[in-house]
């Protein structure tokens, strides 16, 4: 019966486990399906400018070749060189400017965080500083409490002192009075 149990339980053993694999095999699955996925938006959005640039260059080369083959009726190749002359001139020419621009708006961004990175340390210095400065304040408040205390238990301990002497006093002179009839 002992053996029943171990094997009832051995077997169910077996299938947790299974059922963990199968979901952690799941779950990498949906991993590597996302990790595709990402890397194919990753390389649209890498590649989106180079295919804008070259369809703008071979629209505008082509434009101007056939302007130039059928309006201006030059010959095949002079039109066709013409073509892709323009068609270089606005590939290269607007991915410079893109370059350009990428490049001060970089410098602009870096510029910001800069003066974010700046900012975000003036404040921790500041919040150092007040913490500093309410810590002082909070020691020189202690400091002036424990010498208006040590101020009032002197106080006390000179009229405890007094009215000591005073009893003292007293108590003489009731002894003088008591043995002089």
């Amino acid at each position: 019966m002992a053996k029943k149990d171990k094997e009832v339980l051995s077997e169910d053993r077996k299938k947790a486990l299974k059922e963990k694999e199968k979901v952690k095999k799941e779950q990498e699955a949906r991993l590597k399906k996302r990790l595709k996925i990402e890397r194919k938006r990753i390389n649209k959005i890498v590649s989106f400018p180079f295919k804008t640039l070259f369809v703008l260059g071979m629209v505008s080369g082509c434009v101007f070749f056939l302007y130039n083959f059928y309006a201006e009726a030059e010959t095949l190749l002079i039109s066709l060189f013409k073509g892709f002359v323009l068609f270089v001139l606005v590939y290269f020419g607007l991915g410079l400017l893109i370059l350009i621009w990428l490049f001060v708006l970089a410098k602009v961004r870096q510029k910001e965080a800069e003066e974010k990175k700046r900012l975000e340390e003036e404040l921790a210095k500041e919040r150092e500083r007040e913490n500093l400065e309410g810590r002082y304040e909070r020691e020189l408040l202690l400091k002036q409490a424990q010498e208006k205390r040590e101020e009032e238990l002197k106080k006390l301990r000179e009229q405890l002192n007094k009215e000591q002497t005073a009893e003292g006093m007293d108590f003489t002179q009731a002894n003088n009075i008591g043995t002089n009839p």
